[in-house]
């Protein structure tokens, strides 16, 4: 939020408090002043003053300079200056020794001019960097001119203007205004706070004969204020406000607009004009959006609503979405003189769905959505009506329609400890000084009485003002003490804890490890939030739709549901990466998923894009989607087989995302899927090699993390290799093979190793040639080539009659 310093003057003296000062303070108290902006031309410093020339005679060494002697009301002093209208009883811009000098940026210092000693500098306004300024001559001030005032103080023009800009926390909606950030500072510098004028001369026009008000919904609207304003000369608005809204960041639109903005930034209550010439019949209806109903907002654009929305209506249409946008159709356009001031107290999650859902964000919803002051909306109403009548010479009705179904009180007391408090501070704060400040932020004791002392007592209950929705504890009442006692003057206090935690550890090893293995295999960790839009999730995998858990309050559309898998986000950041030419990209996530119950766990995924799995001489080939499928299998059996999960396979399955996908199954029990994503979404992102996908349980590969193997003798007899190579249909798999290998070998084969994968028009159409390799050793006795060969034959013969394969010769 932008916050102009002079405006907060108005409502607190803070202008003899240098300005870094104040923003430390108000920072220190909880509200980061993010940044100091200074507009308008630079400040001059307080070495410029008005300077009276004494004498001016001519300078012995030169032809136009002079050698003059100035005073500056205190003391005189000479000077030499070269301006063709310099002259004894000129009053001048006079820099001391010290002034520093924005055109150039040197400071001024005692000198020579053609060997006559100088004590400052008579300035001209360009210099000075004044506007309009020129060099054509020092500057010339009226002969009342006070000798000595700050030339700052007596130019004409434009001020300097600062500007702080404000971190507001979504906590503390009451600061979202000039009059919220002041009743901070009145609390802190312990000044009083001024309030604006609200007065105003009503008319003789009633104004229930003007208007009628029905609010259809009072949940989601408790309160609505109608005034209105009978006549009205809009036309722009005075300098000084125009300013001020621009200061903010807000466009000068006519002095009616203009004024609705300059209150919402002076208290906080966001505030509509409508042109009352547009309201047909008269009323005004505060009702839900009927099924189908739209609405062209200010921006021009035609809005869906739904049934949840709320809006305000005429007799006849939708006229605005309540606390988001105006309708066009009742905007204060050129010559409107007859205004009606809505303002009015909505539900906060009402507006915050609403904006979300139709994509706006207005300084409206914005305050709106944090919460503004429960009692506010008539007194905002009357400083309206007040400004208009200032500046507008406008005639207000007599009255105001006020529908108000607020439920009292509309904050409850809160007790405060003061023991607790200290005990919680830890610091010794007196209970009148709690008192003190608490009734500074306007909370009201509830046992209060003139000259009344808390020194004994041990307790205090306060009513929370209007404007304060976050105090609701007594945590928030000690926080308002600590804030304001200064965060800096509590001592730092090492906490004493156990050293060791009782907790076991097992499971962050576990996760680590699993770190580290995918890290060994190249793969980089990525991170992405819980949530995203349903769209996202949608176009990877819609099956389980229904199971999947939204966000009650999303921050907006795009993060509206908690991902029920880790596979989306994986694809989208090795799709960006992709996109940005790189040749490959390897990438994991362990997070977790959730669903409805409230249900989460934890999964690990992994993903690549580019030909990962060949050597450096051998990339330019295109990647087929059978070695993406094989090197994701590949990484898959390896991260199990280090972390000693037991017996992994691989089965043939269906997934809407890829293009070829296997079941991952560990020890009988299927823990997840991997694949080659498909065509369809490797188009977004221009994909013209492969990228592969795996998404598996985490629980089930942590579980023998820590396992100790069985130890085997170093084998002491020499291994013998038998190579085997067949043609095979389509439909025989690398599962099948082994299986049938080691049903009928004997115990002997210690491995099977698949080398070879060959395909070619001369195999046939569906056929390809395999070849493995077989290791026999026995732990006892060396083997000899008769048992080797008579069992590799029985082999053979089983593969053959088994899955009807031709094995090649040799």
């Amino acid at each position: 939020m932008k916050l102009p310093v002079s405006w907060l003057n108005e409502f607190v003296k803070v202008d003899d408090v240098p300005v870094a000062e104040l923003a430390e303070k108000l920072t220190r108290a909880g509200l980061q002043v993010e940044g100091i902006e200074t507009t308008g031309p630079a400040p001059l410093c307080d070495e410029i003053v008005v300077g009276e020339v004494l004498t001016c005679e001519p300078h012995p060494n030169s032809d136009h300079m002079h050698v003059c002697t100035v005073s500056d009301g205190k003391e005189t002093v000479q000077v030499v200056c070269g301006a063709p209208n310099c002259r004894a009883g000129l009053k001048s811009a006079f820099a001391k020794i010290g002034a520093f000098i924005p055109d150039g940026e040197f400071k001024i210092k005692k000198g020579k001019l053609r060997g006559v000693e100088s004590f400052g500098m008579l300035c001209s306004s360009a210099e000075l960097k004044l506007p309009g300024g020129d060099h054509d001559g020092i500057m010339e001030f009226p002969a009342e001119t006070p000798v000595g005032a700050f030339v700052r103080d007596v130019i004409p023009g434009e001020k300097p203007e600062t500007v702080f800009e404000i971190e507001v926390t979504w906590n503390r909606p009451d600061a979202l205004s000039v009059i919220g950030i002041a009743r901070e500072y009145a609390a802190i510098l312990g000044r009083p706070l001024k309030t604006p004028a609200v007065d105003f001369v009503e008319s003789d026009v009633d104004v229930n004969d003007e208007v009628k008000v029905s609010v259809q919904d009072p949940v989601k609207c408790p309160r609505y204020t109608a005034r209105v304003v009978t006549s009205v000369k809009d036309g722009p608005s005075p300098a000084w406000m125009a300013k001020r809204l621009e200061l903010c960041g807000v466009r000068s639109l006519g002095l009616v607009v203009d004024v609705t903005n300059y209150v919402m930034l002076e208290c906080g209550q966001p505030l509509h004009a409508f042109d009352y010439r547009t309201l047909a019949g008269r009323e005004i209806v505060v009702r839900t959006a009927k099924p189908g109903e739209t609405m062209k907002t200010l921006d021009g654009v035609e809005r869906k609503l739904d049934e949840k929305m709320l809006l305000i209506c005429d007799a006849e249409k939708a006229s605005a979405v309540a606390g988001v946008m105006g309708g066009e159709d009742s905007e204060i356009a050129a010559g409107t003189d007859h205004v009606l001031i809505e303002s009015a107290l909505f539900e906060p999650t009402t507006v915050k769905r609403t904006a979300t859902k139709l994509g706006l964000a207005t300084e409206a919803s914005y305050r709106y959505i944090r919460g503004v002051d429960k009692d506010l909306a008539d007194w905002a109403s009357r400083r309206v009506a007040h400004l208009l009548q200032k500046h507008g010479e406008a005639v207000v009705a007599k009255g105001v329609v006020d529908a108000d179904a607020r439920a009292l009180p509309l904050n409850a007391d809160v007790t405060l400890d003061f023991g607790r408090a200290r005990k919680l501070i830890g610091i010794a704060v007196e209970n009148d000084e709690m008192v003190r400040w608490l009734k500074a932020l306007g909370l009201v004791a509830r046992h209060d009485a003139e000259g009344r002392s808390w020194a004994n007592d041990a307790s205090e209950t306060f009513g929370v003002p209007s404007w304060r929705w976050d105090l609701q504890l007594e945590a928030d009442l000690v926080e308002e003490v600590a804030r304001l006692h200064g965060l800096d003057n509590i001592p730092d206090t090492m906490p004493s804890a156990p050293s060791v935690s009782p907790l076991s550890d097992a499971p962050f090893r576990a996760k680590e490890k699993a770190r580290s293995v995918m890290t060994s295999l190249g793969f980089f960790e990525a991170m992405h939030y819980s949530f995203l839009s349903q769209g996202e999730l949608d176009a990877f995998d819609a099956r389980n739709a229904a199971e999947r858990l939204p966000l009650p309050d999303p921050v907006s559309a795009e993060y509206g549901v908690l991902r029920d898998s880790l596979l989306p986000q994986l694809y989208q950041s090795l799709g960006r990466n992709a996109s940005h030419q790189l040749e490959e990209g390897k990438l994991f996530e362990i997070g977790r998923v959730f669903a409805k119950g409230p249900k989460e766990s934890e999964k690990i995924a992994l993903g690549f894009f580019g030909p990962v799995g060949r050597g450096a001489l051998d990339r330019v080939k295109a990647v087929s989607p059978e070695e993406a499928l094989l090197w994701m299998k590949g990484a898959v059996a390896e991260l199990t087989r280090q972390l000693k999960v037991g017996k992994t396979d691989f089965r043939a399955a269906e997934h809407p995302a890829f293009a070829a996908a296997l079941e991952v199954v560990v020890n009988g029990r299927g823990v997840g899927v991997l694949g080659v994503v498909s065509d369809k979404l490797r188009h977004p992102f221009r994909l013209t090699t492969q990228m592969a996908l795996a998404e598996l349980d985490l629980a089930p590969l942590l579980k023998r993390v820590d396992a100790v193997g069985k130890i085997a003798p170093v084998p002491a007899y020499p291994m013998v290799v038998r190579d085997v190579a067949f043609v095979a249909g389509a439909d025989v798999t690398h599962e099948a093979v082994v299986k049938c290998i080691r049903k009928s070998a004997p115990k002997e084969l210690t491995g099977v190793r698949i080398f070879d994968i060959f395909q070619s028009k001369e195999l046939g159409k569906g056929k390809r040639s395999l070849a493995y390799s077989l290791s026999f050793r026995s732990p006892d006795r060396t083997l000899t080539d008769d048992e080797v060969n008579g069992a590799f034959l029985r082999i053979v013969e089983a593969l053959k009659g088994n899955l009807g394969v031709e094995v090649r010769d040799n």
